[in-house]
């Protein structure tokens, strides 16, 4: 592990300091709130301790803005795909009570049913909205606080935002998640496979002898049930299954932003810095779709997402590969431009191998401005790691935001500088007419 030269840093060593052991401080007291999933109580205390810590540390006004969030969806829709599956086969074992005729056609339902009611609640699984009125809401809530040095509300100002989630992610009910997912993974999709192939099966032969009847309603049963198991047990809805977030992205947000809020010479006239801290994110994105939705005057700012920073292996995010969709190319290389010239290696997140799309399955936080056309990118640190988050990675993330910050908000002006010295190099050049001969 290489340990981050201080000297580097774009931060003051007594600022660098105070931001670490704020961030040390506030991550440990957000750990009163482990089991903070969507529209929880957990959630909402931890968006009110949010909120009233950031007002103390930047002296700047923070609010609570509420929302409706459904909980359960993204992840929490992959329960009942287990439920569903779990009345296919109930539908299929019925169709044994009939004759010929009818037993095909029950189990034709059960197989029309399977298939469309799958697709259905897949596409709440993945975030769709389409069936969404089947779910349950709650309300969530974003913490928002903006600064600027400027009071003129009719004033042009660019505007630079920091990203970070509070809410926790749903869990699984059995205590290893990683050994239950990779279970998953792989029963889930051969069991539906084979129980459509049963069902096509059963409706070509028949059901009429004995040895007919025992094949097909013995491995169905046994693949059936396996994965309709393994597929409702794979998230929990429970709160005290929860997977906590560590509150390390929104303590370093909350200390970026509070950087600039202090140190205002730090912040050019005409920007304005904004934080954001995220409820209901882990289902479905929620709380970014919300707060894009809420303010169409922020469509053309620059935003930087942090998430799941858990280990030490920061990257960067320039697309989502499952969506399709491209993060800014400019946040990008300004992130990891401030990475070099403080001496840390920053890579970018992969998505070559199935597994590596499948990590970022969910999405990122980013994918709601994106989809709006703001410019935006996430930092994440999950993946394999050889030692756990320490205070030496929190100095290099810390700093690397900050950096981030001032090289966003520094390029206009680098623009028009350059802009003002080729307009004065113009006015100096003498002109001559020049007469054909």
């Amino acid at each position: 592990m290489e340990t981050f030269d201080v000297t580097k840093s774009v931060i003051s060593a007594e600022d660098l300091l105070d931001g670490v052991d704020f961030i040390d401080e506030f991550s440990n007291e957000l750990s009163q709130y482990p089991n903070r999933l969507t529209g929880s109580e957990q959630e909402t205390a931890c968006a009110r301790a949010i909120r009233n810590r950031l007002h103390d540390e930047s002296e700047v006004k923070t609010r609570l803005e509420a929302y409706y969030a459904t909980p359960m969806l993204g992840r929490g829709a992959l329960a009942f795909v287990g439920v569903w599956y779990l009345a296919s086969l109930v539908l299929y074992y019925i169709s044994f009570a009939g004759g010929r005729v009818g037993g095909a056609l029950l189990t034709a339902l059960a197989l029309v049913a399977f298939v469309s009611g799958s697709i259905a609640f897949m596409s709440l699984f993945f975030g769709k909205k389409t069936f969404a009125g089947l779910l349950g809401k709650r309300v969530s809530y974003n913490v928002v606080s903006e600064f600027s040095k400027s009071n003129d509300k009719t004033a042009k100002q660019r505007t630079f935002i920091i990203v970070d989630n509070h809410d926790a992610k749903l869990g699984g009910f059995f205590g290893d998640f990683g050994v239950f997912r990779k279970l998953t993974i792989l029963v889930a999709p051969i069991s539906a496979f084979l129980f459509v192939l049963f069902c096509i099966i059963k409706m070509a032969v028949g059901f009429d002898t004995i040895p007919k009847i025992t094949a097909l309603a013995v491995l169905p049963a046994i693949f059936g049930l396996l994965g309709a198991f393994a597929i409702f047990t794979h998230y929990s809805p429970f709160v005290r299954h929860a997977r906590q977030n560590n509150g390390v992205a929104t303590s370093v947000a909350m200390a970026t932003y509070a950087y600039f809020a202090e140190n205002s010479d730090k912040l050019p006239d005409d920007a304005k810095i904004v934080y954001v801290s995220l409820g209901g994110e882990n289902s479905a994105h929620g709380g970014s779709q919300a707060f894009v939705r809420s303010h169409p005057e922020y469509s053309d700012a620059k935003v930087l997402c942090l998430q799941y920073i858990r280990s030490s292996n920061v990257q960067i995010a320039e697309c989502d590969s499952v969506r399709n969709i491209k993060f800014s190319t400019p946040i990008v290389s300004m992130v990891r431009s401030s990475a070099h010239e403080q001496g840390v290696e920053i890579g970018v997140v992969s998505h070559d191998t199935p597994k590596q799309k499948l990590a970022s399955l969910h999405g990122y936080t980013s994918n709601a401005f994106a989809t709006a056309g703001i410019e935006t990118a996430s930092l994440v640190a999950t993946g394999d790691t050889d030692h756990v988050l320490d205070r030496n990675d929190v100095e290099k993330l810390f700093s690397i935001t900050v950096g981030a910050f001032e090289k966003l908000m520094a390029e206009k002006q680098e623009v028009k500088h350059i802009e003002e010295e080729t307009a004065s190099k113009s006015s100096d050049m003498e002109i001559k007419d020049v007469k054909g001969k």
